[in-house]
């Protein structure tokens, strides 16, 4: 693994990259155009959006399906556009409203909620499916801004949050997903121990951190089981 100060550095200099996008831009996945706002996560850059857009459809079917953090809403795109019924929040009003644009300009119905985490739903809405690419790097700046935090979570605090609030949300029969990078598994099993659930991994890859980097990072889908 390499070492953290290299890995963190080269995922600021992407996120500059996303940045330095003042006008919409998009990009092809699989004869899929999807369109990215400026300010918002971007799977023009960064791989793992695009692997987890072709890799969560296969186990969610076409369920119910939940998607914390949405972006671009590239991944509730693939799951609805193989006839899963997604919902999406995002923090961030630029991802919500990208979100929005993707779904629609492929006819799709969604609901879109704009919120951290949980908190915009309807206290009853469950769903079958509940997933996350979370921030893989636990960061310790409490203030980043709403574009970086899609990359850092404070202390992991929004993590803990994820899996501690999840049970509210799923259906009694309900699978709890999680995006992440391989690097990042020691201190999520801490907080899966905390909270009783263990963590078994449904997939995994081995591929760049963005596009031209040459920094790799280890995919992983892992589902938390009580």
């Amino acid at each position: 693994m390499n070492k953290p100060k290299e890995w963190e550095q080269e995922v600021r200099d992407v996120f500059e990259k996303i940045k330095s996008h003042k006008e919409p831009y998009s990009v092809n996945v699989n004869g899929v155009e999807v369109y990215i706002f400026p300010d918002v996560f971007s799977p023009a850059y960064f791989t793992d959006s695009t692997w987890f857009a072709e890799t969560i459809p296969e186990i969610v079917g076409q369920h119910s399906f939940l998607e914390i953090g949405t972006g671009t809403g590239i991944i509730a795109l693939f799951v609805a556009l193989n006839g899963g019924q997604v919902s999406m929040t995002d923090i961030n009003p630029s991802a919500i409203e990208n979100a929005k644009y993707n779904l629609e300009k492929h006819g799709i119905s969604a609901k879109t909620y704009l919120g951290d985490m949980y908190e915009p739903l309807p206290k009853d809405e469950k769903f079958q499916f509940i997933f996350w690419n979370h921030p893989f790097n636990r960061g310790d700046n409490p203030n980043e801004e709403v574009l970086l935090k899609s990359g850092f979570d404070f202390q992991y605090m929004s993590l803990e949050k994820y899996i501690s609030e999840a049970h509210q949300h799923l259906e009694a029969d309900g699978r709890l997903l999680l995006g992440t990078g391989g690097f990042t598994f020691p201190e999520i099993k801490k907080i899966a121990d905390k909270f009783g659930y263990k963590m078994e991994l449904l997939r995994d890859i081995g591929i760049p951190l963005a596009e031209n980097s040459t920094i790799h990072n280890e995919y992983r889908i892992y589902e938390f089981v009580k």
